[in-house]
């Protein structure tokens, strides 16, 4: 294996931990009972779920791409 494939590989590797990571905490937030928050709260953690959302996204396409740039290599 090259320099380039290990040091993609421990991006692969990073992406994937931290992919993993967000998908725990958005499992933590629907674990979170709404009839125990008022009404900002309620919204603070929904707009959390969103930006934890949108973050799984970025992660993954990040992830798919270091996938597709490793296996060409």
């Amino acid at each position: 294996m090259t320099q380039t494939n290990r040091e993609a590989l421990s991006d692969l590797e990073c992406r994937e931990e931290a992919l993993a990571g967000v998908r725990d905490a958005i499992a933590a937030l629907q674990g979170v009972p709404a009839t125990a928050l008022d009404t900002e709260k309620h919204e603070q953690l929904t707009s959390a779920g969103e930006d934890l959302r949108s973050l799984e996204r970025a992660l993954t396409n990040e992830t798919e791409q270091l996938r597709e740039a490793t296996d060409d290599q």
